[in-house]
């Protein structure tokens, strides 16, 4: 059902499917040069879909070659991904299909697809009819649960403080262990960080890549639509920095509107692309560095975070 869909929604007049997510490695390996570990989301590109099968190097350096039927026995976390134009509002998008199908067996066990329960631990929004199946998920939820999500949230802020610094991570992952574990005011105070003007560069690194795609889409996508899409992440931009970082970054999104008005080529572009990713998440990681360790409780929490063991 999954490839049916893939293979059906793969191009048209202003969408672009992009990857599909389906099946999980059994082991560890490089795909395209990039590592990927054991369970984690088999990545399949339009050309693999088409083909039924994808090539890896193993940690060996041999070849291996999954197919489509390797992954039906372990789906995991199923999702679609296309790249969508509205040329009306000269707009581009993401969109996803996700199937997370979870149902109950004879037995009254919950099972997933993914074989991952998630823990309702996000904002949680109830009509009362949903309120019986809610009550039979909470009860396969071990008694351990909240405090093993918050282990394996400072396990992240430890990562991204540490290991891949990324202090706009580091934010989204201590509002939610400031929730869990009491701290309301710093998690209130957090929660604030996320209103400011700068954090509008997320967004422009976020549709970078989808540019690139609708740029080397050919004709599924029109120029107009894609040099307005730039236009607006000049203007954010413009009102999140000020001085160099401004200039600079408004240097590199003119250059790529050039690149894209003019069909330029793709190494050109590319190197375009990189600039203003590398430009938007320095300032949102400088942003949010700065704004996290200026209220001491804070500071003194990530301080006793990095003295942990990985």
């Amino acid at each position: 059902m999954i490839r049916d869909k893939a293979l059906a929604t793969a191009s048209g007049p202003g969408h672009r499917l992009w990857e599909v997510k389906f099946g999980q490695h059994p082991v560890e390996a490089t795909k395209a040069g990039k590592p990927v570990g054991v369970r984690s989301p088999m990545s399949w590109t339009p050309d693999e879909v088409r083909a039924g099968g994808m090539e890896v190097t193993l940690m060996d350096g041999s070849k291996a070659v999954y197919t489509w039927a390797d992954a039906t026995r372990d789906p995991g976390w199923c999702k679609l991904d296309w790249v969508i134009a509205d040329s009306s509002r000269g707009k581009l998008a993401n969109a996803s299909n996700v199937l997370d199908t979870t149902w109950e067996a004879p037995d009254g066990k919950i099972v997933p697809l993914d074989g991952f329960l998630d823990p309702y631990f996000q904002e949680v929004y109830l009509d009362a009819d949903s309120i019986p199946i809610f009550s039979k998920l909470v009860k396969e939820l071990s008694a351990d649960t909240v405090d093993d999500y918050v282990e394996a949230l400072e396990h992240e802020v430890w990562k991204y403080t540490v290991r891949e610094p990324s202090y706009g991570k580091v934010a989204r992952r201590l509002y939610n262990v400031f929730r869990m574990n009491g701290h309301y005011a710093e998690a209130a105070y957090i929660r604030e960080l996320f209103d400011e003007p700068v954090t509008a560069l997320y967004q422009v690194a976020a549709l970078i890549r989808t540019l690139d795609d609708a740029a080397n889409s050919g004709e599924d996508f029109d120029v107009e639509t894609m040099t307005a899409e730039v236009d607006r992440l000049i203007m954010s931009a413009i009102q999140a920095l000020d001085g160099p970082e401004e200039a600079e970054m408004v240097g590199h999104l003119l250059k790529l509107r050039n690149s894209i008005q003019k069909r330029g080529g793709e190494a050109d572009r590319a190197e375009d692309m990189t600039d203003v990713q590398n430009a938007a998440l320095k300032a949102v990681n400088d942003y949010f560095e700065r704004a996290l360790r200026s209220v001491p409780e804070i500071d003194a929490y990530l301080q006793e975070i990095v003295k942990r063991p990985p």
